[in-house]
């Protein structure tokens, strides 16, 4: 029997190395440190380098990189939504997440939509559609969804639909990285935002009983572990039985599988309110936390080790422009909708939102440890509860809006690309509409791009 060769092990101890070294060189490089990248955003630049896609002098098996991504999402939700949410927590900051992920998936894909209408009319052609809606999936839904729908529509003609898809997802990380980090460096400037040590949420929180250890019983950090591992096998059960209940529809059956992470956070929920009522150990925020941190970690450096490049050269206009555009969209839009549409830790909320809406929720907490390194703000408990409301907002622009265009091409273009953007503009207003009826969205006052909290009235949002 042989035991070292097996692809799983070696690329996790790939990671493990990656990460270890670039925890050295932050350490040992006074001028990095000062730069505020998270290390595990250099580790897996280092992967990407040293991987398969372009040096291949790691032990790198990219399918079980995308593997880590895909479960260590799910991970991070159940992490994150067992802790006790923050004093300033909020039901409308919930609901504006979920509203706001949702309007830049929306703008997103306007933006996309626009670039490559644009693009065909100056090269003479019609582009697939597919290119402008890769920007949404890529960005506010990650690698994971943009390889998958990429490689779905390549049956109706996007050639390397999949890689695009990732190559998309990857601009997407850079740019969390290249505006995101001076982003909060200016933040932290200008005193947007309260210290870690003003919030007194990141001390352990007694669910039910004592924090302390059971000698008789399992160790505190095994009982944590322990029970992220049982919630998550329990999300595993529900989605073989909506699988086996959805054995006809194989195109609704990958949907659900691919939205695992909110089954997992439903559970989460309702076992963080019944804790209390069980004969349970305790569990500590500051624990989840710890483990949230590191989920966080092995998740950001996977997916950028895990991104190929190989067909960047043969389409680099489409997607220069597709990324560009939508990076300065995605940049001012939720600076300027967080100043108005969060009640609590609104600098917080836009690190996180713009952090997840270029490249996934680890990547927006990554950023977001930056100024928050326990994750003890409004921002971590407002992104698990919101994705909830995120789901139900984005549902019509994932079943009904993007497949129409896919579905029409390439005889109904390009009109149906023109229906397609008015309906996108149409149900981007409709969810504005939405966040200021129902949440804490203000459009006054019509001031300055940023409106720091400790200068905003006290009545703003009332």
């Amino acid at each position: 029997m042989s035991f070292w060769p097996e692809s799983a092990i070696l690329t996790l101890l790939s990671v493990a190395a990656l990460l270890g070294l670039a925890g050295v060189i932050s350490r040992l490089s006074s001028t990095w440190a000062k730069l505020g990248v998270p290390s595990c955003i250099l580790a897996g630049v280092f992967g990407l380098a040293l991987g398969p896609s372009l040096g291949d002098c790691l032990p790198i098996d990219t399918k079980v990189l995308e593997s880590v991504v895909y479960h260590g999402l799910a991970l991070t939700f159940i992490a994150l939504g067992l802790q006790k949410p923050a004093k300033t927590a909020s039901t409308p900051d919930a609901l504006s997440m979920g509203l706001g992920i949702s309007v830049m998936a929306a703008l997103q894909a306007v933006v996309g939509f626009i670039v490559i209408l644009l693009l065909g009319l100056t090269l003479g052609v019609t582009l697939h559609p597919g290119l402008g809606l890769l920007l949404p999936l890529g960005y506010n839904q990650g690698p994971g969804q943009a390889l998958s729908m990429g490689e779905a529509w390549q049956a109706s003609g996007l050639t390397d639909g999949g890689q695009v898809g990732l190559i998309i997802a990857a601009a997407g990380f850079a740019w969390a990285i290249i505006a995101g980090v001076p982003l909060v460096a200016y933040g932290r400037r200008k005193g947007w935002f309260k210290t870690d040590e003003d919030h007194d949420d990141h001390d352990e929180v007694e669910v039910n009983g004592s924090t302390s250890g059971d000698p008789s019983g399992l160790d505190p950090l095994t009982t944590h572990v322990t029970t992220i591992g049982v919630i998550y096998l329990l999300t595993y059960g529900i989605l073989l039985v909506l699988s086996a209940a959805l054995e006809s529809r194989p195109k609704l059956m990958a949907m659900i599988w691919g939205f695992h992470f909110l089954i997992a956070l439903g559970i989460t929920l309702a076992t963080r309110a019944l804790w209390p009522r069980l004969p349970a150990p305790t569990l500590s925020n500051s624990t989840l936390s710890r483990l949230a941190n590191l989920i966080v970690d092995v998740v950001t450096c996977s997916a950028l080790a895990a991104i190929q490049v190989a067909v960047l050269t043969a389409n680099w206009l489409p997607i220069l422009g597709i990324t560009l555009a939508g990076a300065c969209v995605t940049f001012f839009g939720v600076l300027w909708l967080s100043a108005r549409g969060f009640t609590h830790d609104r600098f917080q909320h836009a690190v996180l939102w713009f952090g997840t809406s270029t490249g996934t929720l680890p990547m927006g907490l990554a950023l977001l440890r930056l100024i928050d390194p326990n994750l003890s703000s409004a921002a971590p408990s407002s992104a698990t509860q919101g994705s909830v409301f995120a789901l139900i907002f984005s549902a019509p622009l994932l079943l009904f809006v993007m497949p129409y265009p896919i579905a029409q091409w390439p005889d109904g273009h390009p009109s149906a690309s023109y229906i397609t953007l008015g309906v996108l503009v149409a149900y981007l207003i409709g969810l504005l509409i939405v966040w200021r009826v129902f949440s804490a969205l203000r459009f006054t006052p019509m001031g300055p791009l940023w409106i720091a909290e400790k200068d905003a009235p006290d009545d703003e949002h009332q």
